[in-house]
């Protein structure tokens, strides 16, 4: 393949690993029009994929997210082969999908930088290896980590990462295809190990499980104490408009009274005299609304995801 073509462009993608996140990712990219080569070693996982796509996409239809009558046009659009390089050798980009394994990443890699030739984007599906470092490539420039999220055919985020070398025109690419792919893309300063949401996740078991050590609650406690409170409230103003809704100059005064120094990202906007909403900015500015108005949006926000919750029974475990 002489060069990279345009994203809007791209008409054939190849996904390495047919399981839980493979499937899915070829059936994203197949609702959006593209042809997709879903390869895996295992036939029987080859086998299965078909029918839990299908499922995947009758749910979408139950939901109002597509009409059930272009389930079969996007199912036709996959094609399972156990080959490899025959697969990348048909496609404009390419998704490694397989298990978290430092060895059969690796296999992956090699295969597909030996088959797709140009400039064609190498992307990795890992959530936690650091694989800038356990990986060998020819053309590190090309490789991305684009992190996807469970369910991927629902959750809307990919985090995109580069490694060292990556080009930074190969991350906006990337952003751009999965754009067209329906997704919402983050394309992060640089790759961190575990990108940003698993980190988080990472720290909420660990308070977690301090929290049942101490004898404090049990596991099915907190997960309704999380799912009634915070996580209702992070869906619309994630962790650092939260903390605009808090005032920043209280949190500063906080931490002062503990004897914690203040960190120069919350330093900054509380010499400006900037605590949030309040003042008409903060971490966010608020546009020149009152902050009457702003409560007004976030409330409405707030009351129209607790009666979607509640409409589907979610304070109580799936």
């Amino acid at each position: 393949m002489p060069s990279r073509p345009a994203p809007e462009e791209v008409r054939t993608v190849a996904v390495a690993g047919a399981g839980v996140m493979g499937h899915a990712i070829a059936q994203v990219f197949a609702q959006a029009g593209m042809e997709v080569r879903l390869v895996d070693l295992d036939e029987s996982m080859l086998e299965t994929a078909p029918r839990r796509i299908e499922y995947n996409l009758e749910t979408l239809a139950l939901a109002g997210r597509m009409s059930a009558a272009d389930i079969p046009r996007v199912l036709d659009r996959i094609s399972c082969t156990t080959d490899l390089e025959a697969a990348a050798g048909e496609s404009e980009f390419a998704v490694e999908a397989v298990s978290e394994n430092q060895a059969a990443k690796q296999s992956v890699f090699s295969a597909l930088e030996k088959t797709i030739g140009g400039d064609a984007v190498l992307a990795s599906n890992t959530s936690g290896l650091m694989l800038y470092d356990m990986i060998e490539f020819t053309r590190p420039d090309r490789i991305v980590c684009a992190h996807w999220f469970a369910p991927p055919h629902i959750v809307p985020l990919v985090e995109v990462a580069g490694g060292p070398d990556t080009a930074p025109e190969a991350l906006r690419w990337t952003a751009r295809l999965l754009e067209r792919a329906g997704k919402r893309p983050l394309v992060m300063d640089r790759f961190a190990e575990a990108f940003i949401a698993n980190r988080i996740m990472m720290a909420m078991a660990d308070a977690a499980e301090e929290l049942m050590e101490e004898g404090a609650a049990g596991l099915h406690d907190i997960d309704l104490a999380v799912k009634t409170s915070v996580g209702m409230r992070l869906g619309v103003v994630g962790i650092f408009q939260s903390l605009d809704f808090n005032g920043l100059d209280l949190i500063a005064e906080g931490r002062r009274s503990m004897g914690l120094d203040t960190p120069p990202y919350l330093a900054e906007p509380v010499e400006r005299g900037d605590y949030g909403p309040k003042t008409g900015a903060g971490f966010y500015d608020y546009g020149g609304r009152t902050e009457a108005e702003v409560l007004r949006k976030r409330d409405l926000a707030y009351l129209a995801v607790l009666g979607a919750l509640e409409e589907v029974d979610a304070f109580d475990p799936v």
